[in-house]
């Protein structure tokens, strides 16, 4: 079979990427690793952060390359929840494999022994994320501001993910035993499906979350039509949008991605402040407050479309609020997805289709999950949030251009509407304060509002996700 064209990549299949029957995309599903093309979809995620022993580089591989055995492919993950999907129809209880995702930073590869011709290009990828150029621009705090575990140079991500929390943590101690002398975990992260009383996954103050994804999948399109018509938005996604080609893959198509991992802490009693102090500033009902401020309701109604909650929705965009007299321009939604309001605004030259296209381009794959407090209602200021991961093809051109040049500008997408009040990052360093949207004038005293973050960046780091043929063909002798 040929292997897949540039032309191919970017076609958007009407229907999605079907994996029961592949065609020609069956050697990039047996090749990809899974929770790329769709999450994981499991209730439990331990993430451990390694840093490889300088004398072990051979041993090392071997590890590897027998551990690549058990590293799910988008094929695998997708005929386990086909198999899932029709034994709970038929009322039968089976236990699948742990999910595995085995990662590597640009010094990981390095510790390896890979020559920079033989290692993913993205450059932020090569930087990685504690570089000052990377940090000045995402507006990221110190480096010693993060949690220490972070701080270390690391080298690999682990990601293992179960339904059941029991066999999740017997994997996991089964792993780090086989990983004691070659590698040190210097970081540890335990990640759970928040839900609320609808058993919605939603994040820790209290909205419920994913419910806008870019998709390339059959089952995800089919479902997602069922609730949306597609009208005003169309979720569908080329594989371009989010597969980068291995250089040291062994199949005509192997594929991996970049993955952008950012611990994310949410102080949950202040973001409730600052929604009882703009309901009462705009004496409107607290719920309205805090969809003003996420651009939904915690039930997933898009403001825009409605002043109550009404009906989960994504099928909407702003072409009828184009002066934001519905939804802000500042909220987190719609500057971290504008959905066309660029070509509202732009000058000549540029069609408002083209405008959204270069938007759409600009999208990420999010496989986030919730750490911290099981309750979201009892969660405190610090010690609860999300561990936000996204998977694209472009750091550069998807992640770090959302974060930079969308979420932290004050003028996008007009003039003085203030940065993304949830996640924008107004000035790097220890005096980290949020700019307050003018729309909503200024508080009389700083009691009535907490200015700090309501979230926090704790660490972070870039990733690449290999394709499996390089993982299980790494021998001591590569080159």
């Amino acid at each position: 079979m040929a292997p897949l064209t540039e032309e191919e990549l970017q076609e958007i299949p009407a229907e999605g990427i079907d994996p029961t029957n592949p065609g020609k995309y069956a050697t990039l599903l047996s090749d990809l690793q899974g929770n790329i093309l769709k999450g994981h979809g499991r209730d439990h995620a331990v993430h451990l952060f390694l840093q490889f022993k300088p004398d072990q580089t051979d041993a090392l591989k071997q590890w590897i390359k027998n551990f690549a055995h058990h590293v799910t492919s988008a094929q695998k993950q997708s005929n386990e929840a086909q198999l899932y999907r029709t034994n709970k129809l038929k009322g039968i209880t089976t236990e699948s494999d742990p999910f595995v995702n085995f990662l590597l930073t640009c010094r990981g590869y390095e510790a390896l022994g890979f020559e920079p011709y033989q290692i993913p290009g993205n450059e932020p990828f090569r930087f990685g994320m504690k570089n000052n150029s990377v940090k000045n621009l995402l507006r990221d705090p110190a480096i010693e501001e993060w949690e220490p575990g972070f701080q270390h140079e690391i080298h690999a991500l682990l990601l293992i993910a179960n339904d059941s929390l029991v066999d999740l943590l017997q994997t996991v101690n089964q792993i780090t035993r086989e990983l004691y002398l070659l590698a040190q975990v210097v970081h540890r992260e335990d990640g759970f499906v928040l839900r609320n009383e609808s058993q919605e996954a939603i994040e820790h103050f209290g909205f419920v979350d994913g419910v806008s994804q870019p998709l390339f999948l059959k089952q995800d399109v089919r479902k997602a039509d069922l609730r949306d018509s597609f009208i005003n938005w169309d979720p569908r996604a080329p594989l371009s949008l989010i597969l980068a080609q291995d250089p040291n893959g062994k199949l005509e198509d192997s594929y991996g991605s970049y993955l952008v991992y950012r611990k994310l802490e949410q102080d949950v009693p202040a973001f409730l402040g600052a929604e009882k102090f703009l309901a009462e500033k705009l004496n409107i009902d607290r719920e309205l407050a805090g969809a003003l401020i996420m651009g939904r309701f915690r039930d997933g109604t898009p403001v825009t479309l409605s002043d109550i909650p009404a009906t989960i929705t994504n099928d909407f965009n702003y072409d009828l609020d184009q002066t934001a007299t519905k939804c802000p321009f500042h909220a987190h939604i719609r500057k971290s997805n504008p959905r066309g309001d660029t070509g509202h605004v732009l000058s000549s030259g540029v069609t408002e289709e083209q405008a959204l296209e270069t938007e759409r381009n600009h999208r990420i794959a999010r496989r986030g999950i919730n750490f911290g407090a099981c309750d979201h209602t009892k969660a405190e200021s610090t010690g609860s949030g999300l561990l936000f991961l996204c998977f694209q093809a472009d750091i550069t051109n998807q992640f770090n251009f959302i974060q930079a040049s969308w979420s932290n500008i004050n003028n996008f997408v007009q003039v003085n509407v203030g940065p993304d009040p949830l996640i924008g990052q107004t000035v790097a360093g220890a005096e980290r304060k949020q700019k307050w949207p003018l729309q909503w004038g200024e508080p009389e005293t700083t009691d009535q509002f907490n200015f700090q973050l309501w979230v926090h960046l704790k660490g972070g780091e870039y990733f690449f996700a290999p394709s499996i043929s390089f993982l299980r063909e790494m021998s001591p002798n590569q080159e």
